[in-house]
């Protein structure tokens, strides 16, 4: 399973997550690859206050959507077994 089939099965997985589009999937995957792309994002485990300011420098982040892009992601990769933990800071987790 990638990060875009868990996103369209995460209802299913996740208590109390709702259904997603596969429109906003794909949105949630394209994010992902940019952050990655601008070297933002490397595979850490964790969202840490200089992502989040290297986030809020690159992009107009109103709603938070690249925080919750990875935090997806993080809960995805610990999902798969990629990841044994993860770490949230708790300002983040919206």
């Amino acid at each position: 399973m990638n990060f875009k089939d868990y996103l369209l099965a995460r209802h299913e997985i996740k208590e109390g997550a709702k259904r997603m589009k596969a429109v906003s999937a794909q949105q949630y995957e394209n994010r992902l690859e940019n952050l990655r792309k601008k070297k933002i994002y490397n595979e850490e485990t964790y969202i840490s206050k200089h992502i989040v300011r290297l986030i809020n420098r690159t992009y107009a982040n109103k709603t938070h959507e690249y925080e919750r892009t990875l935090r997806y992601y993080i809960e995805y990769k610990k999902y798969s077994g990629q990841a044994r933990e993860y770490l949230l800071y708790p300002e983040f987790r919206h």
